[in-house]
């Protein structure tokens, strides 16, 4: 198996997609388990789409914990149209969409519905640049759904710095109201782990 971290350095997603077996562990049950018993709480209502939704595995723990979704009830949006082909082969109840997120926002600006959840889970680091003008969109078309993000913080992490510096810049400038912030540090000095903050547009 290839290092994954190599295609995400290079923005070679596709890539990545092709050559590494499990990047990020997303089949790894154990780190979906915890996911899952985190946003299960913070989901309200089906209706849930779903941003690096990647291979859809995390869709299906979800879906697992609310099994009365249907399902049109969490549709996923992802750049990679091998991660969508191996969705759809895997799991081929679920609904997915293989685009990029700004896009998708602009493209349905006029005439996409409202979604009860927007999810963007362990993608936004890759769209910095994009992240002002989807906040602008989402506060602009789709008031009183409900954000959440997962992000993941490291110690020695150069990158994005400017944007959100650790985890405590990052719920200073959250955008929406806060509901829910849930922490999951590995370091005595609390800034690398995962980080989860939800909230009303």
């Amino acid at each position: 198996m290839n290092d994954y971290h190599r295609y995400v350095r290079e923005g070679k997603f596709e890539e990545m997609w092709q050559e590494c077996d499990d990047p990020w562990n997303a089949d790894k049950e154990e780190y979906n388990l915890s996911f899952c018993s985190l946003a299960t709480a913070l989901l309200a209502e089906p209706n849930v789409l779903s941003f690096g939704s990647g291979t859809g595995r995390h869709m299906e723990w979800l879906k697992g914990l609310h099994p009365h979704w249907m399902g049109s009830d969490i549709i996923g949006i992802e750049l990679s149209k091998t991660a969508v082909a191996i969705a759809h082969q895997r799991y081929p109840w679920q609904g997915h969409c293989q685009e990029d997120i700004l896009t998708y926002f602009q493209r349905t600006y006029d005439t996409g519905g409202r979604a009860g959840t927007y999810l963007f889970r362990e993608v936004l680091w890759y769209i910095l640049p994009d992240w002002a003008e989807i906040v602008r969109i989402l506060k602009a078309k789709h008031k009183k759904s409900l954000v959440i993000v997962e992000l993941s913080f490291y110690d020695e992490q150069q990158y994005g710095l400017e944007y959100f510096n650790g985890p405590d810049d990052f719920i200073a400038k959250w955008p929406f109201s806060i509901e829910k912030i849930v922490r999951e540090h590995s370091t005595k000095n609390q800034r690398e782990g995962r980080i989860m903050v939800a909230g009303r547009i």
